[in-house]
């Protein structure tokens, strides 16, 4: 075909657009669903910037569905806390380390293009591959179908009609332009200097490290090798020019409590940190994932790990739609769900650059008292290393009741929360999981006793699971001690999504209920043994 041509295909049911993380997670989840996945990207390769650097637990936790999380884990640098330095004082630290509800009680510093050499390996596993210097240059969602134009790197043009589309390509999206969806912001831009490069000094080996003093804030992350992320805040700058080595070092000597000597940096960038969030994420069956839909401040590295939340609450969610195990309406709460906690991240982020940069004496020793006494009694790590740790992100549907997605859990967890509990990783012995384990294609009901176990509750699993099984399984996990104060001590049915959030919760362990609360929260075959049953009482 010569340059200039163009030709219409029916693509695979599902084409993603952008192969960057967040692209190529969401592709890859569908591919272990068994649906076939198109994916393309306009770059000629993988980059060699690395601006998402650090992995958190939920993450972690989540790409156990695609089977990477441990190769990820053995890849990066564990980070065990992240600390805070106001001039030359340390004033509080998160421990990942003392996390006691997951698998991975760590952050992970990884260079972006690692990461994505192993999501890409992992792709190709799967049966799909990237196309490369392949660009969205239209898309019309008028019709029962998208249809997207694609221009290749020899010019040619070819039209996709595709069942569904995901906008993965970043925060200057195609597909977000070309549905018309606004890109709304607020706040000022909030300009950072970012490079890697070896690193020299008495630093922290496991330690991310945020300082701050009158000369402005600096963010160091070790990536384990001897060099580390360098991150410092910049009054202005031409977007053309690129950061030079001596602006870090000087900020390294101005602003970090300890002497650190930078060697050659590999690449340096300045990052806007800026606050917008697309009108919409979902137009029909097109989508927004990750930056295409929602930017904000880099504090706390939180970018790539919301997006990752993006991808796998759509991917369950979508495949269980195509493969019918699913009703098509769990796929409206898709926008609700990761827009709530979208701006929550936007305006905890916003919050923590904010108070980063403060210089006013009065207000930085406030800062620091605030932070120092909340580490004494223990809020500090009680309450933000879950939330920097996107353990405490909340699916609740009553936005009224969710005041923040922190709590000093003193009570049993509710709908919408995160359970501790995962789908298998790769190989794993199920039956010898340290975590109680639950479906990566349905709902799951899970069985928890309280203090009545015994031989009255196996007959009433057995009854459930008689009834249920293999569409929805039943597992018992009276035996997980550490779910008692989060499920508490009274009898209950816990449904759980393939994400581990709590999708609904009945207290009496009954099919018919049961059956009742699967259809009510989307289970397709539930809504029809429903339905068949309403007929028969009717007939």
């Amino acid at each position: 075909m010569s340059p200039g041509q163009h030709r219409v295909t029916d693509s695979e049911p599902v084409l993603v657009v952008g192969a960057g993380p967040v692209g190529m997670i969401v592709a890859c989840d569908l591919l272990r669903q068994q649906i076939p996945v198109r994916i393309v990207d306009a770059a000629p390769s993988t980059t060699v910037h690395s601006r998402a650097v650090i992995m958190w637990p939920r993450s972690l936790e989540l790409v156990r569905r695609i089977g990477v999380a441990d190769e990820l884990s053995r890849t990066g640098k564990h980070i065990d806390a992240v600390s805070y330095y106001s001039g030359s004082r340390r004033i509080g630290a998160i421990e990942m380390s003392r996390l006691d509800d997951t698998p991975y009680p760590f952050g992970l510093c990884t260079p972006q293009w690692k990461t994505e050499d192993v999501l890409r390996k992992r792709l190709v596993e799967l049966g799909g591959h990237v196309e490369s210097e392949t660009s969205l240059v239209g898309l019309d969602n008028s019709g029962d179908l998208p249809v997207a134009t694609l221009r290749h790197a020899d010019g040619t043009t070819e039209g996709v009609r595709a069942s569904w589309l995901i906008g993965a390509d970043g925060s200057h999206s195609a597909v977000r332009r070309l549905l018309g969806i606004e890109f709304q912001g607020q706040g000022a831009d909030v300009l950072f200097a970012i490079g890697d490069g070896p690193l020299e000094g008495p630093l922290p080996p496991d330690e991310m490290v945020y300082c701050y003093n009158a000369g402005g804030a600096m963010g160091l992350a070790p990536f384990g090798d001897g060099t580390f992320r360098v991150a410092c805040s910049v009054p202005v700058w031409n977007d053309e020019d690129e950061p030079p080595r001596e602006l870090f070092q000087e900020n390294l000597d101005r602003v970090v409590p300890f002497p650190a000597k930078l060697g050659e940096l590999k690449w340096t960038t300045v990052f806007r940190a800026r606050r917008r969030t697309a009108a919409s994420f979902r137009s029909g069956r097109c989508f927004l994932v990750g930056d295409a839909a929602h930017i904000f401040s880099a504090a706390g590295s939180q970018g790539m790990n919301t997006g990752i939340q993006d991808a796998v609450n759509l991917g369950w969610k979508l495949g269980g739609v195509v493969h019918g195990t699913l009703d098509a309406r769990v796929l409206d709460s898709y926008d609700p769900e990761r827009r709530h906690s979208a701006e929550r991240v936007s305006l905890v982020t916003a919050k923590q650059t904010s108070w980063g940069l403060v210089q006013q004496p009065a207000k930085v020793a406030l800062r620091d008292t605030l932070v120092r006494g909340a580490g004494v009694i223990g809020a500090f790590q009680r309450l933000v290393a879950p939330l920097m740790s996107q353990l405490t992100v909340n699916y609740a549907s009553d936005r009224e009741n969710v005041k923040a997605d922190i709590s000093w859990r003193l009570r049993p967890l509710g709908v919408g929360e995160r359970l501790p509990v995962f789908v298998p990783d790769g190989d794993e012995d199920v039956d010898h999981s340290p975590w109680p384990t639950i479906a990566d294609d349905r709902l799951t009901i899970l069985a928890w006793a309280g203090g009545a176990r015994g031989v009255r509750w196996e007959e009433r699993c057995e009854t459930l699971r008689a009834a249920l099984a293999p569409d929805h399984p039943v597992r018992d996990v009276s035996a997980w001690a550490a779910l008692r104060r989060l499920l508490g001590p009274a009898p209950r049915a816990v449904v759980v999504r393939p994400d581990g959030h709590i999708a609904a919760i009945e207290p009496h362990l009954d099919p018919v209920r049961l059956r009742r609360t699967l259809a009510r929260v989307g289970a397709s075959d539930a809504a029809e043994a429903e339905a068949e049953a309403g007929r028969s009482e009717t007939g």
